[in-house]
């Protein structure tokens, strides 16, 4: 019989216990092998985080795609010896173990001891003692916490299309099918799906592609992860690198990179911007994508920025949000898209995912006072006020019922859309 060592034996028992701590009959029975013999053999790793002492490690990250599995466990590279690391730890502690085949069985490894941090290097503790870990192997690692469904189920035409652009695929995160809005134009306090689209096109036009002629129509649209970073213009958000490609059956006739939550919008696979490329700031170009004949639009664009906050908070007290969003600028409305999304979708599918926390929370809103604020820092298109409002609410999230001082920036994208409010920061009474 094979001696595996005493840190072999508590790597056994520790797998065993966590085997048996759930899922016995899907998991694979332990293996022999230790890493460097079946390292060229893996078809699966699983990652465990080490939440409190005494408490078993909890699976946070499961590969079972063998292609995906092998990729990652290349970018553990040669693994160079090295001495303990530092006591007391300061980062954090997992465990890593792999599926492996054996004799056309699959087997499972010992759980590895896993050390890693921000800005510190990384170890893992393999039979023979601890082992340099690359910085990439993490950094790559720790997204497909949210990626569950990542798959190396890639197509080919997408690959080779990206490549031409200096893009690689990592991996799929997923595949939609749906339909694309009717147009891109954004009526009043709609949910702005289609700016979303609007904006994304033109990054699209930068590449010589165009998904207006399939408004209105079923496409499919990809999402992956990418090797490379995002160009460093776009820090810190460069490691959230992601490419969407739109196809019209095998057919693309979209694509552009994406940045994720908090704030999808990246550029062109040119590395351009929506500025770069329409040589518009973002409120001149909205403008062309808004119906300016929409009562509501005009209406709004013709009130003083302090109308335009009593408005918002009228509409907010009468359980009106489409009114309440009509008043805020279509750049703070794009921010809905993103903000709190799942990571695995291109955008939130409406305003609920972050209403529900704030202007769905209000039950009743009244206005005290509204009064100019630092008027040193206003120019002719932005404005901050003081708002003093009374606020009751369903539930205490971000703040009780009661007065609040809340500080709103309003700004003018441009001189057709009139004042909205693009900020709000809450201060105290």
């Amino acid at each position: 019989m094979k001696k595996i060592g005493l840190f072999g034996i508590l790597c056994l028992l520790l797998s065993l216990s966590l085997l048996m701590g759930g899922c016995r009959k899907t998991n694979p029975p332990p293996g022999s092998a230790t890493y460097r013999e079946f390292k060229d053999r893996v078809i699966g790793l699983q990652f465990y985080k080490e939440k409190a002492e005494g408490e078993n490690p909890q699976l946070t990250i499961n590969v079972a795609d063998k292609q995906l599995a092998r990729r990652f466990q290349e970018l553990l590279g040669p693994l160079p010896r090295t001495e303990d690391p530092p006591e007391p730890w300061s980062g954090q502690k997992g465990y890593l173990a792999f599926r492996y085949m054996e004799e056309n069985e699959i087997k499972a490894s010992p759980f590895y001891p896993f050390w890693y941090g921000v800005g510190l290097p990384s170890y893992i503790k393999l039979e023979d003692g601890w082992h340099l870990v690359p910085g990439e192997f993490m950094e790559k690692l720790s997204p497909l916490e949210e990626y569950t469904e990542a798959s190396s189920d890639i197509e080919p035409e997408d690959v080779a299309f990206l490549k031409q652009y200096g893009w690689t695929i990592f991996y799929k995160i997923k595949s939609y099918y749906g339909r694309l809005p009717e147009s891109f134009i954004h009526e009043s306090g709609e949910y702005p799906v289609s700016l979303y689209y609007a904006y994304n096109n033109e990054l699209c036009r930068d590449i010589g592609l165009d998904i207006s002629p399939y408004l209105g129509k079923h496409v499919t649209v990809n999402l992956y992860k990418l090797e490379e970073p995002l160009p460093a213009f776009l820090a810190p958000r460069q490691q959230a690198s992601r490419a969407v490609v739109v196809k019209d059956g095998s057919r693309i006739v979209g694509a552009w990179l994406d940045a994720g939550r908090p704030y999808g919008f990246a550029c062109s696979l040119k590395g351009r911007t929506l500025e770069e490329i329409t040589g518009k700031p973002f409120g001149e170009w909205v403008e062309q994508y808004v119906n300016h004949q929409n009562p509501q639009e005009k209406l709004l664009s013709r009130m003083e920025p302090e109308r335009v906050i009593q408005a918002y908070f009228e509409a907010i007290d009468r359980k009106d949000p489409k009114t309440a969003h009509a008043c805020e600028t279509r750049r703070r409305l794009t921010q809905y898209l993103f903000e709190g999304m799942d990571n695995n979708r291109l955008y939130n599918y409406s305003y609920s995912v972050n209403d529900s926390e704030e202007i769905s929370n209000i039950l009743r809103a009244r206005v005290i006072k509204i009064e100019p604020h630092r008027q040193e820092n206003w120019d002719k298109d932005t404005r901050t006020y003081r708002v003093e409002v009374d606020l009751n609410v369903k539930r205490v999230i971000n703040y009780e019922s009661g007065r609040h001082i809340w500080y709103m920036t309003l700004r003018r994208e441009s001189p057709n859309l009139g004042w909205r409010i693009d900020q709000i920061e809450r201060g105290s009474v």
